[in-house]
C-alpha cells in the first residue's frame, strides 16, 4: 500500500505557472476530444491482492476518489469544491482503519477540461506532525502545450521543468531535481523526448526517458527508458517499455466493449515474463 499511496500522491503532484486564459479558450478546450483518457473504475490482480480504483465526475470535474485492496477501504479523495476553474479537496490513506496520510490540495486549471493544471498546492499532514510539509508547484502553458514547471517544499526549490521545444508533436525538455530520496545523490537530471499522439498534447504515443544521478563522490550513472503506446483511433490497445534496451514491461490484448476495456500486464526479467496482471478499465467517455 505504501507504493501505492507514493503513487498516487505524485500522481498530484503535476502542477504549474500562471498564464491567461480567456473565455473563449476555455469554451475551445472544454470541447476537446478527451476519450478513453479518463478512467472511472480500474482494477487489477497481483500477489494475490485485489486493488480497484473508483471515481465520480460532475462534467469533467472530478467530485471523488476510492481505492480499495482485498475490498478494504485504502485510500480516497472527498470534499471537493470548485469555484470556476479553482479547486480544491483532500485526500487520505488508511492502514488498519487508521489515518497515515492527509493531504489538503488547491489548484488552479488552465480551462475546463479539468486535465492542465496551472497551479497545485499541496499540504501533507501526518501522525507524527514532525513530518508535515507543504508542496507547491506551478506550472507554464503556452496555449495547451506545458513549456516549463517549478516545484518547491516548505518553499525550497526542490525540481523544475526547462529547455522546452517543440516541433510539431514532437517535444523535448529537461527535468533536473535538487534533492533526491536516494542516499549520496546530490542531484538528478533527466532528459525528456515525447511524441503526442494528437494536438491535445494529453496522449503520449512514445517517450524516451533518461535519467543521470549524480552522486556526492562525482560519480554518476544513467538508466534510459522507452515507452511506446499503441492505439486504434484514440483507443489505446498496447504499450512496450524498455529499461536501457531490455524490454520490461508490456500491455497486450486489450477487449473493449463499449467504455469497458480488459488487458494484461506482463514483467519481464532477463527477457522473460516473471509476473503478469490483469487489468480492467472503465472510462467516462
Amino acid at each position: 500500500m505504501n507504493m501505492k499511496k507514493s503513487i498516487y500522491v505524485m500522481a498530484l503532484i503535476s502542477c504549474f505557472l500562471f498564464t491567461g486564459c480567456n473565455k473563449i479558450d476555455e469554451e475551445s478546450n472544454s470541447k476537446e476530444d478527451l476519450s478513453y483518457l479518463i478512467k472511472t473504475y480500474r482494477r487489477y490482480d497481483t500477489n494475490n491482492n485485489i486493488y480497484k480504483e473508483i471515481w465520480t465526475y460532475d462534467g469533467y470535474k472530478e467530485t471523488g476518489g476510492r481505492y480499495y485492496v482485498n475490498g478494504q477501504l485504502s485510500a480516497e479523495y472527498k470534499n471537493y469544491f470548485y469555484g470556476g476553474l479553482y479547486a480544491s479537496w483532500d485526500y487520505y490513506s488508511y492502514q488498519d482503519n487508521e489515518v497515515t496520510l492527509h493531504e489538503h490540495v488547491e489548484c488552479e486549471y488552465l480551462d475546463e477540461t479539468f486535465r492542465r493544471v496551472k497551479h497545485q498546492k499541496e499540504e501533507y499532514f501526518f501522525p507524527d506532525t514532525q513530518n508535515n510539509y507543504t508542496s507547491e508547484i506551478y506550472r507554464k502553458f503556452d496555449g495547451k502545450k506545458c513549456v516549463g514547471f517549478k516545484r518547491y517544499q516548505d518553499g525550497i526549490l526542490t525540481a523544475e521543468g526547462h529547455d522546452f521545444n517543440y516541433d510539431g508533436l514532437h517535444c523535448t525538455s529537461i527535468t533536473t531535481k535538487y534533492s533526491s530520496p536516494v542516499p549520496n545523490v546530490a542531484r538528478e537530471e533527466t532528459s525528456f523526448s515525447t511524441v503526442y499522439l494528437d494536438d491535445t498534447y494529453l496522449r503520449t504515443k512514445s517517450t524516451t526517458r533518461t535519467n543521470v544521478r549524480f552522486y556526492d563522490d562525482g560519480t554518476s550513472d544513467t538508466i534510459t527508458r522507452y515507452t511506446v503506446n499503441h492505439y486504434e483511433d484514440k483507443k489505446p490497445i498496447g504499450l512496450k517499455v524498455f529499461e536501457n534496451g531490455k524490454l520490461a514491461y508490456v500491455a497486450r490484448d486489450y477487449q473493449y466493449n463499449g467504455l469497458t476495456c480488459h488487458y494484461f500486464y506482463d514483467t519481464y526479467r532477463n527477457g522473460e515474463v516473471v509476473f503478469t496482471q490483469m487489468y480492467k478499465v472503465e472510462y467516462l467517455e
